[in-house]
């Protein structure tokens, strides 16, 4: 599904963190979170730590899929399976997590423990 580009445009104007924040909300409540695959998935490099970056939305996702993830797609991954599987793993490899970055903007960074314990505040407020 495609954002409205008035949307889009109003969400690039948050900064990192503020994206952060609608990142962690937008994925409670829909359960689903996007990553860019192409025979693997999307990975850049933050203080010398391989980071994965995450979108909200597919849209968002798609947006990114230029430059260096030119040929990469969105591709959805459940958030139970993020949760119990993905932040796990990426801790136990050392990796860290890269939230919503933009065409423009590098996104947050954040590591998979923080990222997991932001995620369960905020579903227990749905509970």
């Amino acid at each position: 599904m495609k954002a409205p580009p008035k949307k889009i445009e109003n969400i690039y104007r948050l900064d990192s963190q503020e994206r952060c924040d609608y990142f962690i909300r937008k994925i409670t409540d829909f359960e689903m979170v996007w990553g860019l695959f192409n025979e693997g998935w999307a990975t850049t490099i933050s203080d010398q730590k391989m980071a994965i970056p995450f979108w909200p939305e597919e849209s968002f996702a798609t947006l990114c899929a230029n430059d260096e993830w030119a040929g990469f797609t969105a591709k959805a991954i459940e958030l139970n399976e993020f949760l119990s599987h993905w932040l796990p793993g990426m801790q136990s490899d050392s990796r860290i997590c890269q939230i919503f970055p933009t065409p423009s903007e590098h996104g947050f960074f954040i590591p998979p423990t923080a990222l997991l314990h932001a995620i369960k505040e905020e579903r227990e407020q749905y509970e």
